[in-house]
């Protein structure tokens, strides 16, 4: 997705925003960088970039980590 047009910077282009898009279990912005003044770059996690199949495998897997707690131990 591009958004342009932004509000300008002060002796600069306009403010854009470049968000790629990406398959994940949950709607999540990661992270949002500057690669140049005033242009940002951000990368979102959605499911509604997964196929089925792959969103299932994702479930399955959290379910296992959730599964997964570690053993207690006793302390010295």
């Amino acid at each position: 997705m591009l958004f342009t047009n932004g509000e300008g910077c002060w002796n600069g282009p306009d403010r854009s925003l470049k968000v790629k898009l990406r398959c994940g279990l949950k709607t999540e912005l990661t992270g949002v960088d500057e690669p140049s003044r005033c242009e940002y770059a951000a990368l979102m996690y959605t499911p509604l970039l997964c196929l089925d199949e792959k969103l299932e495998e994702f479930k399955q897997k959290l379910e296992s980590m959730n599964q997964e707690k570690p053993r207690s131990h006793d302390e010295l």
